[in-house]
């Protein structure tokens, strides 16, 4: 697709607002920041430095030491999280996304910082939970290192009721004069049959011994990968009329009597499938640089700059589309069925057949083709002044992101009935290797002939051929751009005392500013004249996939080029179609003004406002914190900690245009905001307790807070009507965050340099969930300035007396008696209970005679629970997660294996692209290995291995035998090459 949009860039408003800011005394990042560590390229060694940040932190920490970072077989910075205990990383996700679940909670419970600071993210969801960082954006080798912080301090920022993942940005004082090194590398994508160069430049230099420092990473690789689904979009009754024909010639009523099934029994057939595959392709630069500038023996001063972005601007999937559910489809059951254990709303048993026989089906193929574009950058600037008792220090954090989509997807549509095309569909039952889909009767695939022009604004996105209605082509895409700020300043001081048990008090102020931007657009056939455009000559076969590649040959039943898998040009085929547009009249009702989608040049869809995704929203947060660090004895042994107070107070304006459609001006509308406000007394105590010098307890107790994700709970309001019925969606932008209460203990046992034994256990009580509330209550609307009349109850339905506000041309909108459907989110009393327990052994056994002496892993295991009165769990959690890491090294030599499993855990189905009803992903493992060879002291090669075992991701529905997903991703090689100049 072609694309015209402009790349963001360091504006030169941010590069004045930089120099004019670090010219000045400004301000630096708490003094208890946790320590960093010097790491060698040894895995032993890495996983030591991780260890030591562990027991020195004050908080319950684990974390990935910064040269680990590049040693471990990861693609992205999700990938090197998911080896740390209580991460899970998120398959499901399109694109290599990457986001990551923490402790039994959601990725958007999970806060992102950079040396302690929140950083605009280039996320784009709309999850209740909210939005969770992509972390497949960023190029690990950039960070010089990070940590997973659990627990929660006062002078810690609030936003992670799950944790905080601190990416560790290089301090440039503390790096080493005159470091400059290379790495190249080629990576093997073998299911896209692709070669993918990476390069990471790394350097520092300290331009006046131990005074004044710069530091600079630079990681830049192509990126091309490719997935392969089946889905059964979703099961759905198969017919007991005249369209239900068994194999002997039976009804119905014979069939299901002669498989013994019970008068009330339900029966499910697979009712759509879409088999396709993924092709993505673009590339990733991200940076972080730092100067450091040390004054005199008081005064620091430092820059931190962090940039990432993930350009994937050649994408595309062809997928072939079949809908066995639609009226018209004659089914014949080849299999018998099969009990689900499962029952319907009615109580009625729920059957399955997995094996059918389809003729006249409603068959399609869909060509899409999308761009991603995903961008975050953030300038950190800092000063710290220092005596024998006081630190005060303070800093200046101006960070923006971009998350550009742009979709547009042709679909040929055959219907049911009419279609002359007829096969066998079997999902395999959970063995992608006996799935089969066949055709017969794919000469009646004819797309020539004269398409109907649709001259006014299409909602449906469909348009037919004039001689034949029962062939459509549907056309539609979506267009979304997301931009963000986040703009801080801090203040903080620390004062050291010689008290009984009070060693430090620290207080600090803070003060941010964060907006974000959206619009959303929906493609749309208006005006398009597909005569002699889109015909029987613009259809190809599949360019992603053929016979011998689709799941590594292991699903040979699938249905390939030739096989009734067909594929379009959409570039090619969509210049000619928006080139054909001409003049396109308002909309006949709304009055609508026709409005062309950036990228695709097709007329957008007609109402589409309705989505609710246009809004600008801004959130002023003042957050003040007092602290006491604590050292004291307790019979004897030491205890060290601190116990603090973190208060917020935040105010949000959220504005989107107002649309009663049909009774208000659809091309200037009114721009309505929501105001909301809230603040929040936040206390944390964290405490170490020295058992013995090598075991350690550690106690915590915190409340926090998350808040909702906008794009969830939108400030739109809305109003549509139709003759009998009113629909009213109330603004959900005036939530209130979800806030937690945390209580931890960890006990470390570090039985050996290098080694140690953790268990710890956590709970957390979780309120303020938000959902979709009904309501007829006139005193409600009236908040939000709508009046659609008065409301009374009649029966179970809520109904106007139409003396209403709002007046048309010809007609009433609301006419009295009116049907009113009034729907706002809110937050609910309900609260959920999460739970669980970890234990980490990490041990190396360099003790040991040869060869023994060269093995070390680590083994981590973590398990959660959650007690909900909600209607449903929080979904896309594992109850459990295990990694064991084994090494082995030697001299020039080592490699490491890396085993990550997760076991089975629930999904909610959004959109029609993922089906319909919730589902379940199948508990998997995935193997990935490292090697590294120092070939001189100066000259490394290593080599990465992700997947060695082909393992796939699997969602089920109610049973292991009703598959949903599968997608296959392949293996993936990198060959690095690395020399330290200096």
């Amino acid at each position: 697709m072609t694309s015209n949009r402009i790349r963001p860039t360091f504006t030169k408003t941010l590069l004045s607002t930089v120099i004019t800011l670090a010219a000045a005394p400004a301000l630096a990042q708490d003094t208890n920041t946790l320590e960093e560590v010097t790491v060698t390229a040894q895995f032993q060694r890495n996983l030591d430095n991780a260890l030591d940040v562990k027991r020195n932190a004050s908080t319950i920490v684990d974390g990935i030491s910064a040269d680990d970072i590049g040693t471990l077989p990861a693609l992205d910075m999700g990938e090197a999280l998911q080896a740390v205990a209580g991460v899970q990383l998120n398959r499901e996700g399109e694109r290599r996304e990457s986001s990551i679940n923490l402790r039994g909670m959601p990725s958007g419970f999970v806060q992102t910082t950079a040396n302690g600071q929140t950083f605009a993210s280039p996320a784009r969801s709309t999850k209740a939970f909210g939005a969770p960082n992509p972390f497949g954006a960023f190029d690990p080798a950039v960070f010089n290192g990070t940590n997973v912080i659990k627990t929660q301090t006062a002078a810690m920022q609030e936003g992670g009721i799950a944790g905080t993942v601190d990416l560790v940005l290089p301090r440039a004082l503390d790096k080493g004069d005159g470091k400059l090194s290379l790495s190249v590398a080629g990576r093997s994508e073998q299911l896209a049959d692709a070669l993918d160069s990476e390069m990471v430049l790394s350097g520092s230099k300290h331009l006046i011994s131990d005074k004044l420092a710069v530091t600079a990473t630079l990681a830049t690789s192509e990126q091309t990968f490719r997935r392969d689904t089946v889905k059964i979009n979703r099961y759905d009754n198969i017919p007991t009329n005249g369209n239900f024909v068994g194999a002997n010639g039976e009804d119905f009523a014979t069939w299901a009597a002669d498989n013994n099934l019970p008068d009330n029994a339900v029966v499910k057939m697979p009712g759509e499938l879409r088999q396709g595959s993924e092709l993505n392709e673009g590339s990733r630069t991200s940076f972080s640089g730092g100067i450091e500038f040390q004054a005199n023996d008081n005064l620091k001063l430092g820059l931190n700059v962090l940039y990432t972005e993930r350009d994937m601007n050649e994408n595309g999937q062809q997928e072939l589309d079949l809908r066995t559910r639609s009226g018209g489809t004659i089914i014949t059951p080849n299999s018998a069925p099969r009990n689900t254990g499962t029952v319907d709303s009615n109580g009625n048993p729920i059957y399955t057949v997995s094996d059918i026989s389809f003729a006249e089906v409603d068959y399609r193929n869909t060509s899409r083709i999308w761009d991603t574009y995903e961008q975050s950058q953030a300038v950190l600037m800092d000063a710290e002044w220092a005596n024998d008792d006081w630190t005060v220090d303070g800093l200046v954090s101006l960070s923006s992101a971009e998350n550009n989509w742009n979709e547009l997807f042709y679909t040929p549509i055959f219907q049911a009935g009419s279609s002359g095309i007829s096969g066998r569909l079997y999902t395999g039952e959970g063995d992608i290797g006996n799935f089969v889909t066949e055709f017969s009767g794919l000469e009646n695939v004819n797309l020539d002939g004269e398409w109907l022009v649709k001259d006014t604004l299409s909602s449906s996105g469909v348009t037919t051929l004039v001689d034949n209605p029962k062939i459509q082509a549907l056309i539609t895409g979506t267009y979304e751009t997301l931009e963000t700020e986040a703009n801080s300043f801090e203040i903080n001081a620390k004062r050291a005392l010689e008290l009984p048990v009070v060693s430090a008090v620290s207080f600090g102020y803070r003060f941010s500013n964060q907006t974000q931007d959206s619009d959303r657009l929906r493609s749309s056939p208006t005006g398009v004249d597909l005569n002699g455009i889109l015909n029987n000559a613009a259809i190809g076969n599949p360019a992603y996939v053929d016979q011998g590649s689709f799941f590594g040959g292991d699903a040979p039943g699938f249905a390939g080029a030739g096989g009734g898998w067909f594929a379009l040009d959409v570039d090619a085929l969509n210049a000619l179609a928006a080139a054909s547009i001409g003049d396109v009249a308002p909309d006949p009702v709304t009055g609508e003004i026709p409005v062309r989608v950036p990228t695709t040049g097709l007329i957008a869809r007609g109402g589409q406002q309705s989505a609710g995704l246009i809004y600008d929203v801004e959130l002023d947060t003042s957050a003040l914190y007092l602290m006491t660090d604590l050292e004291f004895m307790v019979a004897d042994l030491p205890v060290s900690g601190n116990v603090g107070v973190r208060y917020v107070s935040s105010e949000q304006t959220a504005s989107s245009p107002y649309y009663a459609f049909g009774a208000t001006d659809i091309n200037n509308p009114e721009q309505r905001a929501v105001d909301s406000d809230y603040d929040f007394l936040l206390p944390s105590v964290n405490l170490a307790v020295d058992l013995r010098e090598d075991l350690m307890l550690r106690l915590g107790y915190g409340e926090s807070i998350s808040r909702p994700n906008v794009r969830a709970a939108t400030p739109a309001t809305t109003i549509s009507s139709r003759p009998g019925e009113v629909s009213i969606n109330l603004p959900g932008a005036d939530v209130e965050p979800f806030s937690a209460r945390s209580y931890d203990i960890s006990l470390e046992w570090y039985n050996r340099e290098g080694s140690a034994i953790t268990i710890a256990a956590f709970q957390k009580d979780i309120d303020n969930f938000f959902t979709a509330v009904a309501s007829c209550d006139a005193g409600l609307l009236s908040e939000y300035n709508v009046n659609v009349g008065s409301l009374s109850v009649a029966g179970d339905n809520c109904i106007t007396n139409g003396v209403d506000a709002y007046d048309v041309i010809d007609a009433d909108y609301i006419m009295a008696g009116d049907q009113v459907s009034i729907t706002k989110i809110q937050n609910v009393d309900e609260q959920i209970e999460v739970r669980g327990y970890e234990v980490s052994v990490q041990q190396n056994l360099s003790f040991l005679p040869y060869p023994w002496s060269g093995f070390g892993g680590i083994v981590n295991y973590s398990s959660t629970s959650q007690d909900s009165p909600l209607e449903a769990r929080i979904p896309g959690i594992s109850d459990d997660t295990y990694n064991v890491i084994g090494y082995w090294e030697d001299g020039p030599f080592g490699v490491r294996l890396a085993y990550n499993y997760r076991s089975e855990y629930e999904l909610e189905s959004v959109g029609t692209f993922n089906g319909e009803g919730n589902k379940n992903v199948k508990a998997a493992g995935r193997l990935d290995l490292s090697a590294y060879y120092n070939v001189t002291d100066n000259f490394t090669l290593s080599f990465k291995g992700y997947n060695l075992t082909e393992a796939l991701y699997e969602e089920y529905q109610d049973t292991e035998f009703q598959p949903r997903a599968t997608h296959f991703d392949g293996r993936i090689f990198v060959l690095q090459a690395k020399y330290n100049f200096f």
